[in-house]
């Protein structure tokens, strides 16, 4: 059994892009679920004040989970490459930017006004949407200065693009006052920018030392918890409105540290390098933090709307003994053909994430040019909803796969 458990190859980590890939295709799928007839309550999400959690609602901490895993192995081999601490310090706070700006591309929809705007939603989401594509697409690495002045310049193009869509952006608020682009809140990617920036800073300053970011995970749980009890109200609605510190920079934030533990262990040439050690340590920081939520829960109870500790507790547990599971299976016992069919979607996450509002808007779009409910054609049981509507789901699933598969294959693969 020692010599099965020995030292992990080079390489990139099977588990990594299998877990997320996983992870976002039953985001898909739960959006589309999402208020359906006749749905079971295991495949909806908890309502606000109910203390459990569904599937569903492990869908964003996992995501938060591994891009914690990430963080480690990203900020390593940027290291690596010759970056300094100030190279370092602009890459974090640029992707944190791009992630708040396309938080707020996302959650303003809903609040769009073509009247007020001058342009169709389908036509400004679908503009939007293909500037940012072009913008954050990994181009090839080439040799010729004119492919270089093209890739620049459809970057640039795209940057333009965005600006004015952003500046002609009109919405209608509750009392019918017309607004631009505002922070109604950041969405889930805008979530997931702050709790990254604060975990990559936390990582810099303890040099990844897992003792520091244990006491750093614990912090955060007691931030939560401190700010629901009005430690910080002296800083007044408006910060905590617009910042919203008890998950950004609490709950939300310990699910991405919980995530940094468990890829700090992956690093090349790091103190751990064997497999038994590294599952020994996943199992118990799984194992851990599972039964910590659970003792915490009669403080503020699980739930996901609310970002409460024991969520964040539980949630990063059952994330990182699934984790674990995957890394047994696919890293150590070399069992990966299962899971090709997930690779693109887990090295292309922010292309799959927007690409369902990207398809939405193409068939608005049809379907104001042809006068045919384009919706009805990929969605005909999307009203009846019961299993006709689950599968028929499944189906939409399942062509956001394919799209994903085939941009993916023509290197259309976004990264900020």
């Amino acid at each position: 059994m020692e010599t099965e458990l020995k030292v992990q190859k080079p390489g990139r980590l099977a588990c990594l892009d299998t877990f997320r890939g996983l992870d976002i295709l039953i985001m898909i799928f739960v959006n589309y679920i999402a208020g359906m007839k006749a749905s079971p309550a295991w495949l909806q999400h908890v309502k606000d004040g109910i203390d459990a959690y569904t599937i569903n609602d492990l869908v964003f901490p996992g995501f938060l989970f591994i891009v914690g895993v990430a963080i480690p192995l990203a900020l390593y081999k940027r290291i690596t490459n010759g970056a300094s601490r100030w190279k370092l310090i602009g890459h974090i706070l640029s992707r944190t930017a791009a992630l708040l700006f396309l938080g707020i591309l996302t959650v303003n929809e809903h609040g769009y006004s073509a009247a007020d705007t001058g342009l169709p939603k389908s036509w400004w989401y679908l503009l939007a949407y293909a500037a940012v594509i072009v913008f954050w697409n990994i181009y090839p690495k080439t040799d010729r200065a004119s492919k270089r002045r093209l890739y620049l310049g459809l970057r640039l193009a795209a940057a333009a693009l965005l600006i004015v869509l952003v500046l002609i952006f009109r919405g209608r608020a509750q009392d019918g006052t017309v607004t631009m682009i505002q922070t109604s809140w950041w969405g889930i990617l805008g979530l997931i920018g702050w709790s990254y920036m604060t975990c990559s800073f936390t990582y810099l300053l303890t040099r990844g030392n897992r003792t520091a970011l244990m006491g750093a995970m614990g912090f955060m749980i007691a931030l939560y918890i401190g700010v629901r009890h009005g430690a910080l109200d002296f800083l007044g609605p408006a910060v905590h409105n617009f910042i919203h510190i008890e998950s950004n920079f609490g709950s939300h934030a310990a699910i991405v540290t919980a995530g940094m533990l468990a890829g700090s262990l992956f690093i090349p040439g790091g103190d751990i390098r064997e497999h038994k050690p590294r599952m020994k340590f996943m199992f118990f920081l799984g194992a851990g933090t599972l039964v910590a939520g659970y003792i915490l829960r009669p403080l503020h109870g699980i739930s996901k709307n609310q970002a409460t500790d024991s969520y964040a507790l539980v949630s990063s547990g059952i994330c990182c003994l699934a984790l674990l599971g995957c890394y047994y299976l696919m890293d150590v016992k070399g069992i990966k053909a299962w899971a090709n069919f997930l690779l693109p979607i887990g090295v292309n996450p922010l292309l799959a994430y927007i690409l369902p509002d990207i398809v939405g808007s193409v068939q608005d779009l049809l379907t104001s040019i042809t006068r045919f409910d384009f919706w009805k054609l990929l969605w005909p049981f999307r009203e009846a909803g019961g299993w006709p509507g689950h599968l028929n789901a499944v189906v939409m699933t399942l062509v956001i796969l394919l799209i994903v598969r085939g941009m993916t294959k023509a290197k259309v693969v976004l990264k900020l």
